[in-house]
């Protein structure tokens, strides 16, 4: 027990807590009922001042999973439109980032973590096809 909580104000936040959390995961598309489909992965470098591949293109729809790696520095991976982003450490240790491209369009991507002179042409495009019916 917790001091100064009481049990009904402690199992109202309780499950807001659970609420979010799954609603969290099934934003993330963990767990989705029905969705056997395979995730697709990309395998990306961070590098002054550039992101390699440049260009992902996926299916709405699709479960994304992302590696990242930094070739020199720390770096930082964010594609706003969607709420994804991770830090990318200089270290080259591999950073894995999961989402759902829920939506057709074209979203930019950015460093969202400073890195030099060249930061701001630190871009790139995720592409999300529609999914044919």
């Amino acid at each position: 027990m917790v001091p100064g909580v009481r049990g009904r104000t402690r199992g109202r936040w309780g499950r807001r807590l659970s609420a979010a959390t799954l609603l969290a995961l099934g934003a993330a598309g963990v767990g989705a009922p029905g969705d056997s489909r395979p995730a697709r992965v990309f395998e990306m470098t961070a590098s002054r001042f550039k992101f390699e591949p440049a260009t992902l293109q996926v299916t709405e729809g699709d479960r994304v999973r992302l590696t990242l790696r930094s070739g020199d520095t720390e770096h930082g991976f964010a594609i706003k439109k969607l709420n994804v982003k991770v830090a990318v450490p200089k270290t080259g240790e591999p950073v894995t980032v999961e989402f759902v491209a829920g939506k057709a369009g074209t979203y930019d991507f950015k460093c969202s973590e400073y890195c030099g002179s060249g930061h701001g042409r630190m871009k790139g495009q995720l592409v999300v096809a529609p999914r044919a019916e």
